[in-house]
């Protein structure tokens, strides 16, 4: 198994958060599949939480 580099923890703690959250966003959407509402608030949750990764702003999610 792959180990960790030094000094990552934060980061990986952080990342840790992130997909829980989206995982949460998901699951949520998916149990209400049939209340567009909800599932309009599932994707929308999930594809901020998406692009703030995709900036890759990794100092940003240190601090």
């Amino acid at each position: 198994m792959p180990h960790a580099a030094p000094g990552t923890e934060k980061l990986d703690e952080h990342l840790l958060e992130v997909v829980r959250a989206l995982h949460g966003a998901v699951k949520q959407g998916v149990s209400h599949v049939n209340d567009a509402k909800v599932m309009d608030k599932a994707i929308a949750d999930s594809k901020e939480i998406l692009d703030v990764i995709m900036a890759g702003e990794v100092k940003e999610w240190l601090n």
